[in-house]
């Protein structure tokens, strides 16, 4: 396994990995099938450094795992990023997460970001323990703010600050 910058040539690749991961998990913001984006506007998104990704590849070059960071893009704002992590099921518990996270936070300090953000559902434990583990904490509980399956759930809003 090794984790790179996500390439032009991944495009169609990175859209089938985030298409599978939403099919395997609840815990993705898309249901199955609602993911719309294009291949082409993805890449464009990343050339012009609104947002970053990074992929984990397996031995065979298949795509298991990505975090992306989509960066403020007002002045007030430019210092953070927003960030979303996916790995394909079979991969969970393998420290797929802690090296993309490594990767991410790397890029990060790089570009002077001084705050990296993100939100998780507040049953997801596993996810909740990673990002605690790689310095994040929770500021806020986002009551009911997603619909899952007919059920409301609530959120954390968590951040870690980097760069200090």
């Amino acid at each position: 396994m090794h984790i790179r910058k996500l390439t032009a040539s991944d495009a169609e690749n990175y859209l089938k990995l985030c298409e599978t991961i939403d099919e395997e998990s609840e815990f993705m913001l898309f249901e199955p099938g609602e993911r719309k984006l294009q291949a082409q506007r993805q890449i464009k998104q990343i050339q012009s450094g609104v947002c970053e990704v990074f992929v984990c590849a397996a031995d065979d070059g298949s795509l298991v795992g990505y975090v992306a960071a989509v960066r403020g893009q007002v002045q007030r704002t430019r210092h953070r990023a927003h960030i979303i992590i996916g790995i394909r099921q079979t991969y969970i518990g393998q420290g797929i997460g802690v090296k993309l996270f490594q990767a991410l936070e790397k890029w990060a300090c790089e570009e002077k970001l001084h705050r990296l953000e993100l939100t998780v559902m507040t049953h997801h434990t596993a996810a909740v323990r990673l990002y605690k583990k790689m310095g994040f904490i929770i500021e806020g509980t986002k009551k009911h703010a997603l619909k899952v399956k007919g059920q409301y759930v609530d959120e954390y809003v968590m951040s870690k600050l980097i760069n200090e």
